[in-house]
């Protein structure tokens, strides 16, 4: 890896972390300043939900073969390119929303397009920020890192999509665009700044910490066998929320229920839950935390499930990131013990491509159920994945094992 310097004996950056995380969460405006104002717009302009599903849908459709190709990148040229390409492709996709003629229930194709851009983007970025927290921490504190590092991630959904729907309702989805490439810009020049003090040969072992043999590539992308777990969980939990993004906030608007206090309540949930979930996944088994973040998930599909109102969708926002925030801290550690400096890019890339094809399922997938059934039979068949996600969670040994042992007898 070779990111400025990583393998170089330099201490730990202990500012590194913060900078970073400081720059994801700027960064990741670019994606998720859309996640509420662009459904919402469309919706007001008139366009079918189906549609609408379509045109969200993309970003995550083109984010599968893309996190695949940022792999490569992030383990033949480092994380901290990998996230000006990101951010680069967020500056395109904010540029096609400004440009003149580009509007709301007028041709899609700038839309797909836009979209297109933004997937590459979060392909990308995310991968790139979480490959990069091993070189500035240690082994024993990886999970609170990565917990902090994913709490930045989340917290777009705290401040964001409020932000955009304000933006959006003062002026237009062009305003929107303005206000999030100039995010994007701060978020780029904190990567760039000053050079990362990155330490070296942290995090070269496997998930017990010892050494690795050299995981199998094809085309450049690595795979490792025990990423599977991991990855089929991802995807199964994660169906539900492709649902959500496509078409709750239109159906929120049109029973007058605010879908902004929505993502609001699942990202401070998220948030809150991130730095402590990775501290207890530090010292006990992922899979307790795992299978209760499950569990508070399922509830807030049910409540999603139900005629909208405001007061229930706090509710449900709260459940679905506390829920999140369980599941998601202890995989990213596992995935990090599961992986080698040489091929992690690979490792979290194919975290991020799981994300999309989950995304890719709930949204574009679910379009035709939605049309057939309803919204509210699909989020119910999403109870499924979670179910699915739950018995893996079981069945896999590692999860089940406590951290604090494996870290012992590698010592040994």
């Amino acid at each position: 890896m070779r990111d400025g310097g990583a393998r170089r004996r330099w201490p730990r950056d202990d500012g590194g972390v913060l900078r970073l995380a400081l720059a994801l969460f700027a960064l990741q405006a670019g994606f998720h300043g859309f996640t509420a104002s662009l459904p919402v717009a469309l919706s007001r302009a008139g366009v079918p939900d189906p549609q609408i599903g379509l045109i969200v849908g993309v970003a995550a459709l083109v984010q599968v073969p893309a996190a695949f190709l940022a792999g490569v990148i992030v383990d033949r040229l480092g994380g901290l390119r990998m996230l000006t390409i990101g951010g680069l492709s967020y500056l395109v996709g904010c540029g096609i929303l400004m440009l003149p003629g580009v509007e709301p229930g007028g041709p899609a194709g700038p839309f797909i397009v836009a979209r297109i851009f933004q997937g590459i983007g979060i392909a990308g970025t995310l991968p790139a920020a979480l490959s990069l927290v091993p070189h500035l921490t240690e082994p024993a504190r990886r999970g609170f890192a990565l917990a902090f590092m994913g709490s930045a991630h989340n917290l777009t959904l705290v401040a964001i999509p409020p932000l955009s729907l304000a933006v959006l309702g003062a002026t237009s989805l062009r305003g929107v665009a303005l206000v999030m490439t100039t995010s994007v810009l701060i978020g780029l020049a904190l990567v760039w700044i000053r050079p990362f003090r990155f330490r070296s040969g942290t995090g070269a072992g496997g998930h017990d910490e010892r050494p690795m043999p050299e995981a199998r590539r094809r085309l450049g992308f690595a795979f490792r066998r025990t990423w599977a777990p991991i990855i089929a969980i991802v995807v199964l939990f994660i169906v539900h929320w492709g649902v959500i993004v496509a078409y709750l906030p239109q159906r929120a608007e049109a029973a007058g229920a605010d879908i902004g206090l929505f993502f609001a309540a699942d990202g401070v949930a998220i948030l809150l839950s991130r730095v402590p979930s990775g501290w207890l996944a530090d010292r006990m088994r992922p899979a307790l935390l795992m299978l209760a973040g499950l569990a508070a998930t399922a509830v807030a599909i049910l409540l999603v499930a139900l005629p909208p109102t405001t007061p229930l969708l706090v509710a449900a926002g709260l459940l679905s990131g506390a829920g999140g925030g369980l599941v998601m801290t202890p995989m990213l550690v596992e995935l990090s013990r599961r992986s080698a400096d040489a091929d992690r890019g690979s490792a979290f890339s194919l975290f991020s491509a799981a994300l999309a094809a989950a995304l890719v399922i709930g949204s574009i997938g679910g379009a035709p159920v939605v049309a057939v059934f309803g919204f509210e039979v699909t989020m119910l068949l999403s109870l499924v994945g979670v179910a699915g996600a739950a018995a893996i969670t079981v069945s896999d040994a590692a999860l089940r094992s406590d951290p604090r042992k494996r870290l012992r007898v590698a010592a040994t």
